[in-house]
């Protein structure tokens, strides 16, 4: 089984997921004290405590789009590194001080800037949701308690208002749907973002770093605890140009028809180099000053 190596991205992953977590409860609390004000039938106080909460959704986007496009940049370049010390590894050379290849540092910018733009981009795109809900949370309390205020139903506004800060909880005034219908609060949503794009960018970075070397095998994986959506391509063996079709009498996929990790949310896999010329690997890693 693979022993899944300790990465600085993942430290950033997650102080970036708990940047998140904070905002979120800061949110919660922010329209729940609005709604048990009860006076949200009034059209400016609505755009007030909207504007509020926008305003903090503005406030986290600028503080956390940086950090995730730092996270991207590092991420690639741990995934990087690790397939380096494993083709290190499988030449037999020791790690020393290296010189990136010229066509690593250049395919490597047009991947990561692909990758940071992923990562903002859904994260944006939380934000502007959850902005969404609450003005409609906010909107449908001011039309009922307006109504019930009206009718005199539940005895007066503050039972309103207690109703919906209840349907509030149980539904979640953050709850942000993705498209495959499945509902995600602002903190579990952008934890899975950052965590499945930050695996995303290891494994571009370990394929990156495999191509420079004139490595055209990986393998996926394999883990302990893998799930019945990984366990179909677990210990696979993939072509990186799908110029190869069997290696050692083992059949190899073309990656453009094999997904590579990570498979959902959450997943851990990697790929890891299958060298079918050690001898050059070896001479192309000395040159470059793994020695």
């Amino acid at each position: 089984m693979a022993t899944e190596p300790a990465l600085p991205s993942d430290a950033r992953a997650r102080e970036l997921a708990r940047i998140y977590a904070s905002a979120q409860r800061t949110i919660v609390a922010q329209v729940q004290a609005a709604l048990r004000s009860g006076n949200l039938f009034r059209a400016t106080e609505r755009r007030m405590q909207l504007a509020a909460v926008l305003a903090l959704l503005d406030q986290l986007g600028a503080a956390t789009d940086p950090l995730a496009r730092d996270l991207a940049q590092q991420a690639f370049m741990d995934g990087a590194g690790v397939a380096r010390r494993d083709l290190a590894k499988a030449a037999g050379v020791r790690i020393g001080a290296v010189q990136v290849p010229a066509s690593f540092t250049g395919v490597s910018r047009d991947a990561v800037l692909t990758l940071e733009d992923s990562i903002v981009g859904r994260l944006r795109t939380a934000r502007e949701t959850v902005g969404r809900r609450v003005d409609d949370v906010y909107a449908r309390a001011g039309r009922r308690q307006a109504l019930r205020s009206l009718l005199g139903a539940e005895g007066s506004p503050r039972a309103a208002t207690r109703a919906l800060s209840r349907d509030l909880q149980r539904r979640g005034a953050t709850a942000f749907v993705d498209r495959a219908g499945k509902q995600w609060a602002l903190d579990t949503y952008s934890e899975m973002v950052v965590r499945t794009v930050t695996r995303e960018a290891v494994v571009q970075g370990q394929l990156t770093r495999m191509a420079s070397h004139g490595v055209n095998l990986a393998r996926v994986s394999t883990h302990s605890s893998s799930c019945k959506i990984c366990l179909p391509y677990e210990g696979r063996l993939v072509s990186l140009d799908g110029a190869t079709s069997e290696f050692q009498g083992e059949a190899v996929a073309d990656i453009g028809a094999v997904p590579t990790p990570p498979y959902h949310p959450n997943c851990r896999h990697t790929l890891q180099p299958v060298v079918q010329d050690i001898e050059l690997l070896r001479q192309e890693m000395v040159a470059e000053g793994v020695i």
